[in-house]
């Protein structure tokens, strides 16, 4: 449920309008607890239905199972002819027929109970976070869901007019303990902790009806940890997307904001040009948010397999239990469930190009999978016995140091050399700032015609400029999207200024113009172990020459520290020292005495 409208689910509601805090529904179920704000007057459907306003996870529970009747002076329940019936106050209600209500009186469906309660006359509002708060405390869930193995969720809500309701509706619909922020104007940032996609889709469902209860109109946009992303600014974007209902996956990559004005990035686009004419495997290394994927997609547009598929994998997303099935395919009673045969998502790219983003997080059993693919270029069904070939190229991309990984066992060295036919590192924003100021339009410009914004297209003031190309943007283009995104909403049409932008969060981070004329970021792999075709050697002395002007360069800005250099160039110290040696470079000597 990416983009929902405030339109309720089962609810006929009816007269002069709800009155928040009146009644409530308590729902009790097995490991589960929701409230419901009532209508003044309504009728709303209770069952497992997708469209029930009540919408009830158990099996004991009929899809149409009931209706409660809310009038002025009055509140009853109808049995809607449910297979295991509806009893109030431990009577059964005959199907078809309404049993009078008084709060407090207790209503069995199934395995869940059901309480009408006299609600709080007024509600107390919502403590409301700020925007750089609540990026904080994303940053830090982000980092314990990776530590623990957790999922969470982020939640936008747009909510049109009065902004009343909505906050009276956070204050009773969300769950004690989910943060919520005040991210512009009608639009709010929630946080649900340890929930995965479809509790978060119950609670959003629910939030969005209760809005509907209280006269307003909302939406919401829905990103899911690790499912859509495993960095904040990934999830922010994704979630703001989809309370905008934009896809970006489904959007012609030719209109997106790509932007060369870097003499580096010129440099690299031309290599990328050459790259995509062959059928060599790419890695795409660089720090999260740099746009490996706007590369990967550049590849395959300007490649011959232009017309073909482009299949998009998030490693770090793929469950391993159904990988097997989803990737390869299956035949008709292979396994419980497998009722007919289903052709893998490989199969269906044949002829195309293949993506792996996030590849550092596929796990070892399921990198041993992807290894007999890239080496036998076939695959198997599951519960089949004959290999079908197939022909497609293969793009990774990862922000880790696969080579570190390799050291450390994480990361098997077949598939990496499989998959490192060229590998091309993307210098992150911080150091190509003469792009920022024509990727900022850019996206002030997408984000006022995707109806972002209130007023004429948003002018970009000298103050915010000299902010925004000063900062070291650690979520590189995706942040600055995210940031020129929220400035676009609270600006109003008025030109963005400084106090449009989360100052609290860029102050602290500050970085001197960087030094024009920078090599991209660069890194040959080791193609002839790679079992792949080699490059021109032209290029592949060209992309020497730029991958030891980047080593001097780095070590250079470091006054010789390899350790620093390494950290720079995005590589172990290890690897470093192997370029040094394997290119002839001296390797600095520590300074003596101090």
């Amino acid at each position: 449920m990416e983009d929902q409208a405030s339109t309720l689910p089962g609810a006929n509601t009816r007269g002069t309008g709800p009155v928040p805090g009146k009644l409530r529904l308590l729902v009790i179920g097995v490991g589960s607890f929701h409230t419901y704000a009532l209508p003044e007057v309504g009728e709303l459907t209770i069952g497992r239905a997708d469209n029930a306003f009540i919408r009830i996870e158990d099996a004991q529970v009929s899809r149409r199972h009931a209706t409660l009747l809310v009038g002025k002076s009055s509140i009853r329940i109808r049995d809607l002819g449910s297979i295991n019936g509806t009893r109030v106050r431990e009577q059964r209600v005959e199907p078809g027929k309404t049993a009078d209500l008084q709060p407090g009186d207790v209503i069995d469906i199934g395995n869940t109970m059901l309480i009408v309660q006299y609600g709080a006359t007024a509600v107390r509002p919502r403590h409301l976070w700020g925007h750089g708060v609540f990026e904080g405390r994303l940053v830090d869930e982000c980092a314990r869901a990776a530590r623990e193995g957790a999922e969470f969720a982020v939640v936008r809500l747009h909510v049109d007019g009065d902004s009343t309701p909505a906050e009276e509706t956070l204050a009773v619909a969300l769950r004690p303990g989910d943060p919520v922020a005040s991210y512009g104007p009608g639009e709010y940032e929630i946080l649900l902790c340890d929930v995965g996609p479809g509790q978060a889709e119950e609670l959003t469902r629910q939030l969005v009806a209760q809005l509907g209860l209280r006269g307003a109109h909302g939406r919401v946009g829905i990103a899911c940890y690790p499912r859509d992303g495993r960095a904040p600014e990934a999830l922010a974007q994704k979630a703001g997307d989809a309370v905008r209902g934009r896809d970006l996956a489904a959007e012609d990559p030719a209109t997106a904001a790509i932007v060369i004005v870097d003499g580096a990035m010129q440099r690299l686009h031309r290599l990328v040009e050459r790259v995509a004419a062959g059928t060599i495997s790419v890695l795409l290394l660089g720090e999260t948010g740099v746009g490996k994927e706007v590369f990967a997609e550049t590849i395959h547009r300007r490649s011959p397999r232009a017309q073909k598929p482009f299949l998009r994998l998030n490693c770090a997303a793929l469950a391993e239990s159904l990988l097997e099935s989803e990737l390869f395919g299956h035949e008709r009673g292979s396994f419980t469930g497998a009722v007919a045969q289903k052709n893998g998502l490989l199969e269906g790219a044949d002829g195309g190009t293949v993506f792996l983003d996030e590849i550092g997080e596929l796990p070892l059993a399921t990198q041993v999978k992807l290894l007999r693919v890239l080496e036998q270029r076939t695959v198997t069904r599951v519960g089949g016995l004959k290999p079908r070939a197939i022909d497609v190229r293969f793009i990774a991309a990862t922000n880790r140091d696969l080579e570190a990984d390799v050291e450390r066992g994480r990361f098997r060295q077949d598939l990496f050399f499989r998959l490192n036919g060229i590998s091309l590192m993307i210098p992150p924003l911080r150091e190509r700032a003469g792009e920022i100021e024509a990727l900022a339009r850019a996206f002030i410009r997408q984000a006022f015609q995707a109806g972002g914004a209130k007023g004429g297209e948003p002018e970009l003031s000298p103050g915010a400029l000299i902010l925004l190309e000063r900062y070291s943007w650690p979520g590189n283009i995706r942040e600055l999207r995210n940031v020129i995104e929220r400035a676009v909403l609270l600006c109003a049409g008025a030109p963005i200024g400084p106090e449009h932008l989360p100052i609290e969060k860029m102050g602290n981070m500050l970085v001197p113009a960087p030094d024009s004329g920078k090599f991209p970021a660069i890194d040959l792999g080791p193609m002839a172990s790679s079992g792949q075709p080699h490059a021109a050697p032209n290029l592949r002395r060209e992309l020497e020459a730029f991958e030891k002007q980047r080593i001097l360069d780095a070590l250079e800005r470091c006054a010789g520290n390899q350790t620093k250099a390494a950290r720079r160039l995005g590589m172990s110290r290890r690897t470093l020292v192997s370029r040094l040696e394997e290119y002839g470079l001296p390797r600095p000597r520590k300074p003596r005495g101090g």
